[in-house]
């Protein structure tokens, strides 16, 4: 990753001047965004909002392509096959980090091929736990787990998933042994939690924050630096004392390495003005995001260490993609 950050130097400088590409006529046909996840979902709507708000700021349609498979192999494949001329974007997410760690084979070098744009949004997870285990707080659990090394085990979306990973560095970080009980996403891993087919879970918050509400889940810690204001009497696991713990997914623009400079303006200018506006901003704030922006170099600096964070993580822990 710290290729991105000698690519991007120069790019983060040119951000400073004036708009080049506008005289240039960028863009002057339709864009592509290509999401590596299926319709419907969280990822999905920020890319739909993003692409409306673009097509409006831009005078050209972005249309929002969906191409989920193979922990994002598929999505990000097309995007290194297409033209390095902006006309086809990738909406990237966790997996671009944790791919190479995971073992997973592409046909691709996503720090060759790939140049960051933008962060679009951070996502952070709860830590919920079902009734039935006798614990109220992230404290209560740790002495619980350790005193009962692998009887508590954790649903997550799927092995190598970001809430298998966010578990496991709760795990590595508190010196617990936890069981990791993979499902095939996070509703079902949600109905097993609800069950209590499985003790524990790093959900995302809409999809624990009905079940907190009523009871029927119990909320003790959120993954990010800072406080959720759905969940706002919930502590962050740093706040708790898992010294520099944060955890969060992310969401990205990306686009293929030769893309011009002055392109990569245009667009990171256009995101982050389109990230401002009431409507992307309510979605925000109303499900469990963090709103993210700056310059590619932010971005690359995010890369840099959330691939650092989930690489020692899979590394200590054995893990491997499926």
């Amino acid at each position: 990753m710290q290729r991105f950050m000698l690519a991007l130097v120069v790019v983060g400088a040119l951000l400073l001047r004036p708009d080049t590409a506008a005289s240039q006529g960028y863009p002057t046909r339709q864009i592509h965004l290509i999401v590596t996840f299926p319709p419907g979902g969280n990822a999905d709507t920020v890319a739909r909002l993003v692409a409306d708000k673009l097509t409006q700021q831009l005078g050209q349609s972005v249309i929002v392509e969906n191409k989920p498979g193979a922990a994002s192999i598929v999505g990000t494949g097309a995007v290194v096959q297409a033209p390095a001329d902006g006309y086809t974007l990738l909406q990237a997410g966790t997996n671009m980090s944790t791919n190479p760690a995971l073992g997973h084979k592409t046909p691709y070098d996503a720090e060759r091929d790939l140049v960051p744009v933008v962060l679009l949004v951070t996502v952070p997870a709860v830590i919920v736990v079902n009734p039935a285990l006798p614990v109220s707080t992230l404290p209560e659990l740790v002495v619980h787990a350790k005193a009962r090394p692998g009887e508590v085990n954790y649903g997550s979306a799927g092995n190598g998933s970001f809430p298998h990973l966010a578990m496991e560095k709760l795990a590595q970080e508190t010196g617990i042994k936890l069981t990791h009980v993979p499902f095939r996403g996070f509703g079902p891993a949600t109905i097993g939690l609800l069950r209590n087919d499985v003790n524990l879970l790093a959900s995302d918050i809409p999809g624990a924050l009905e079940h907190v509400r009523a009871g029927k889940l119990k909320a003790l810690a959120v993954t990010g630096s800072a406080r959720m204001p759905q969940l706002p009497d919930i502590p962050t696991i740093a706040e708790i004392g898992v010294r520099d713990y944060d955890g969060v997914g992310f969401l990205g623009i990306v686009v293929r390495a030769g893309t011009p400079r002055e392109v990569m303006d245009v667009l990171n200018r256009e995101i982050n003005r389109a990230l401002k506006t009431p409507e992307i901003d309510r979605h925000i704030a109303n499900n469990g995001l963090v709103a993210g922006g700056g310059t590619p170099d932010d971005f690359a600096l995010f890369l840099n260490r959330d691939q650092a964070i989930w690489t020692k993580v899979i590394a200590t822990g054995g893990i491997k993609g499926e």
